[in-house]
């Protein structure tokens, strides 16, 4: 386990938006996105086995190590079965239980996450502690200064611990809390040892960007980002994370670039193409539209269909009504009004 602290907060960390069905190439920008009847077997399946995860999670008939990976599995579907089991975990007698409860908690909003995981920085086991504090130590920055102060010693034990591993994982992640915890200059002498002997190894250079980022030093990041790409160029979360810097300096002509060429790269990641539709929208309505479109075929998530619609309305796409009836089967009637008032008010106008 002590390993696995690392690497399920590294995970967690850098998790794309990766949808399960993939959009066919060559897709028309005026087709308009149905749910076929193989989605929706995979929609119930996949309903039932985050169902029997919970209800794993949960059953202290189970061995202690089969829930505490249904909890980790837990982390990527959040939702309020997920979020009972959780809760449930974190309180449980089985110290690998709670830590891995603590695992999967992570997609949740800070404030419901400080309430059931703090906690445990106090608790009797040290694995537990540590991956609590990790957990929270992420959101140092936008947590109040009770809070901080609150966390002040169970950092100072994570770094410790942590201090004493020499493996990459463990050692990235004191750098990363250091970053964190707003120790900059120390995190960057930390980042730079590990570039000695991993310049190749993408999440390096992002969080040192990142580490960049934190401190408003915006064209640093970007010069750290250009020296990755110059050695892995095909990665994709480097051109991601180079079109979010770039949007912070206004430079959205170059961001739209960037994202464009992030979305191509990772083909599958629903959340970059959505991006993409956003920031092309002002260059190349054609591209914006089939962006959205290719974002809602891979993920089939609602608020990438409203994206969808919302395009068509404002730009009289003729498949527009289509997209709104098939909007309507799932959004809340005040969301189809408001499209249905927007589209009303182009036509007269």
């Amino acid at each position: 386990m002590k390993k696995s602290l690392a690497c399920a907060f590294l995970t967690l960390a850098s998790a794309s938006v990766i949808a399960a069905n993939i959009a066919p190439s060559g897709t028309n920008h005026n087709e308009r996105p149905v749910t076929t009847p193989d989605e929706q077997t995979v929609t119930t399946t996949l309903e039932q086995q985050l169902s029997q995860l919970s209800y794993t999670a949960q059953n202290i008939n189970e061995p202690e190590q089969v829930r505490a990976k249904a909890l980790r599995e837990l982390a990527n579907y959040p939702s309020q079965n997920a979020l009972v089991a959780v809760a449930r975990g974190l309180k449980d007698p089985s110290y690998v239980v709670r830590e891995a409860a603590i695992i999967g908690a992570e997609p949740y909003q800070l404030e419901h996450r400080w309430r059931i995981v703090a906690p445990l920085l106090t608790d009797k086991n040290e694995v537990v502690r540590v991956t609590a504090t990790a957990s929270l130590v992420r959101d140092y920055a936008n947590v109040t200064p009770e809070q901080q102060q609150q966390l002040q010693i169970p950092i100072a034990e994570l770094k410790d611990y942590l201090a004493n591993k020499d493996d990459f994982d463990s050692q990235l992640l004191l750098a990363d809390v250091l970053r964190w915890s707003q120790e900059w200059a120390l995190a960057d002498k930390h980042y730079q040892t590990l570039l000695i002997e991993n310049d190749d190894n993408p999440q390096v250079w992002l969080n040192i960007a990142d580490n960049y980022r934190a401190q408003n030093q915006d064209k640093l990041a970007i010069e750290t980002l250009d020296t990755a790409i110059s050695i892995n160029e095909d990665v994709a979360s480097l051109h991601y994370a180079k079109s979010l810097t770039l949007v912070r300096m206004d430079e959205k002509k170059n961001a739209a670039n960037e994202i464009e060429t992030a979305a191509t790269l990772a083909k599958d990641n629903s959340y970059y193409w959505y991006l993409n539709g956003v920031l092309q929208e002002e260059y190349d309505i054609d591209k914006s539209t089939k962006s959205f479109e290719k974002a809602y075929l891979i993920s089939g998530a609602p608020e990438q269909l409203y994206a969808v619609c919302d395009i068509y309305v404002r730009y009289g796409n003729e498949h527009a009504n289509s997209c709104l009836d098939e909007l309507g089967k799932i959004a809340p009637p005040y969301v189809l009004e408001d499209l249905r008032a927007k589209q009303q008010k182009d036509l007269d106008s």
